[in-house]
């Protein structure tokens, strides 16, 4: 799991250029500075940026982690900020594992009407369901039913699945009379997917093929939304929910390389222990996630 610390600190170096610099507006050493952004760099596999003589240089994929987290922790900032301002008064306390997709599209909007401190886990599903169940965490949000852990289980919404590709994608125009050839055809591309286990991608070909994909997966990306953002420059195909995407399909810049008659939906739950001391806090978040106009 990423150490939210160390985002925060290669945001602070990707602005100033210079670990100097970031280490006076962060108020830390030098050494502490460079021993985040070395942590972060192992943590993902990646370099984050190229030293130089007198400043950094991100390199391309520094460039794109800082897009994907730069509104993220901007927010978190503003919820900092509010937080301290209203201190004094007693409030309730719940610790949630999400993924980033449902910090950006479905919390950040809503979390001011929250009067209630929150702390948030990043992680994918299966890091996450690992830290409810080491109670790390209260209430894990945006997943799928599994039988690993004794865990209970609320609705949280449906959502649907869809292909999308990049719009430099040439779709054969025999190709939508065959089903057979569409599927032969999808498996041969080039997919971007959210994990190995393509769990999302084996329901969307059951339900329109009747078969399980072939696929071999060329790029498996951290998120929903860093695959949107990584398809508008790069030839390729995913299947991802339809509300993470439709700004990006209205605006142009991914399309709807094929049309289905079949509408393929998941169900994805509030996940917590039913013998958890907070369940008075889950239960008002889930409500306020419900209706956030609800008095607390």
């Amino acid at each position: 799991m990423i150490n939210l610390e160390w985002l925060r600190t290669f945001s602070y170096i990707y602005e100033c250029n210079n670990i100097t610099e970031a280490a006076k507006k962060l108020n830390m050493t030098q050494p502490g500075v460079s021993k985040h952004l070395s942590a972060l760099e192992s943590h993902i596999g990646k370099k984050l940026f190229e030293r130089t003589t007198r400043k950094l240089a991100p390199t391309e994929y520094g460039k794109f982690l800082y897009v994907q987290i730069n509104n993220p922790l901007q927010e978190l900032k503003k919820v900092e900020h509010y937080s301290n301002q209203r201190a004094k008064k007693k409030r309730s306390t719940i610790t949630i594992g999400c993924t980033t997709d449902f910090l950006k599209k479905e919390l950040l909007h809503k979390i001011y009407a929250f009067d209630m401190y929150i702390v948030t886990h990043f992680g994918s599903e299966k890091e996450l369901i690992e830290a409810l169940e080491a109670d790390k965490i209260q209430l894990l949000i945006g997943i799928k039913k599994h039988s690993l852990y004794e865990h209970q289980f609320t609705l949280f919404n449906n959502e649907d699945l869809t292909l999308i590709s990049s719009n430099n994608i040439h779709i054969p125009k025999d190709l939508k009379k065959d089903n057979k050839q569409v599927n032969k055809w999808l498996n041969k591309q080039t997919w971007f997917t959210y994990d190995n286990a393509q769990e999302d991608i084996k329901k969307f070909w059951n339900a329109q093929f009747n078969t399980i994909p072939k696929i071999i997966p060329r790029y498996v990306l951290p998120s929903y939304s860093a695959i949107i953002i990584a398809l508008q420059t790069n030839p390729g195909f995913s299947i991802v929910p339809k509300h993470l995407c439709d700004d990006a399909l209205n605006n142009g810049m991914l399309k709807s390389p094929l049309k289905f008659s079949k509408k393929v939906t998941q169900k994805r739950f509030y996940s917590y222990k039913l013998k958890d001391n907070n369940l008075k806090e889950i239960s008002l978040f889930m409500a306020k996630m419900k209706n956030p106009q609800e008095p607390n």
